[in-house]
């Protein structure tokens, strides 16, 4: 992200969130505040998702390689990672992923 009245570029956390604009579905905004000189500046979302299909990649593979009945950590992990996954989905309108959700909660925790 690079703020437009200073030109200082950061990552976008390091920009200070002060509010969400918009919804999942139509594209996401978030109002983020300049590290360096305090001016507000617009962060849009479509900006953050461009390496989002590989992070989703990654915590698929991780959600499969968590064995039912695993210990107490592995379970919240997996819940955790569900439940990003799951919002990430919200963008992406994946049926695969949803179904593969739904089924490895069954698998899981059912």
């Amino acid at each position: 992200m690079t703020c437009h009245k200073c030109g200082y570029s950061a990552s976008y956390l390091e920009f200070t969130y002060l509010c969400k604009n918009g919804c999942p579905a139509c594209g996401e905004s978030d109002l983020r505040r300049c590290p360096r000189c305090g001016t507000d500046c617009v962060f849009s979302r479509a900006e953050a998702i461009e390496d989002e299909e590989g992070r989703m990649s990654d915590m698929v593979s991780r959600l499969q390689s968590i064995a039912p009945g695993g210990s107490p950590e592995s379970m919240d992990e997996a819940r955790r990672i569900i439940s990003m996954l799951s919002e990430m989905n919200n963008r992406w309108n994946s049926k695969e992923l949803r179904a593969f959700l739904i089924a490895r909660q069954r698998d899981l925790f059912f």
